[in-house]
């Protein structure tokens, strides 16, 4: 990649938001990239909705702000506003849904049921992670291993060690349930 990429996760408290990014964020670092990843959100409090972002380079960084066209949105919440999730839409951006199913005014997205593998895997409806392995597969950006590596380094920092093997699992879930 020789140009920057740019990400935009929406969700809602509790749902990782924050984390995503940030686990994004260190496995393209751990690949070589110059990395950006970075949150917004009003009310913190459970349920309020939280946007963060992640942008990737192969050189230095000097762009800053949120990024209002990103290359890639994820939405961790199908309840999350849509005109939020898709607002500043570049051609051929790619659109990720945490949903079982279609979702009326999400054309051209991709869906993934992250919370259901999610709840299989780890016992918890926190779609965060495992929606990392779908993005993975559908853009390339790196190796999986970085990915499995930068889990392992974000949750152990954040005091959850007995989160990793069950995260890394659904990440590895929704690589395989999603076609290219």
């Amino acid at each position: 990649m020789s140009c920057i990429y740019e990400i935009r996760i929406h969700g809602r408290g509790g749902q990782g938001v924050k984390t995503t990014a940030h686990i994004l964020g260190r496995a393209a670092f751990l690949s070589g990239y110059e990395t950006q990843d970075f949150a917004i959100y009003g009310a913190e409090r459970r349920g309020a909705p939280v946007a963060s972002f992640c942008r990737i380079d192969k050189t230095r960084i000097l762009t800053r702000g949120y990024i209002f066209n990103p290359d890639a949105v994820i939405a961790l919440d199908p309840t999350t506003d849509r005109e939020a999730v898709l607002g500043g839409a570049k051609k051929n951006m790619l659109v990720l849904v945490n949903s079982g199913r279609p979702l009326e005014g999400f054309e051209g997205a991709r869906f993934v049921d992250a919370t259901r593998i999610a709840l299989d895997t780890i016992g918890k409806p926190i779609p965060n992670v495992a929606i990392l392995g779908c993005f993975l597969k559908l853009t390339r950006l790196f190796p999986m291993e970085r990915l499995r590596e930068a889990i392992r380094i974000e949750l152990k920092a954040a005091g959850h060690p007995e989160a990793v093997k069950g995260n890394i699992a659904a990440c590895k879930r929704c690589w395989d349930e999603v076609s290219s």
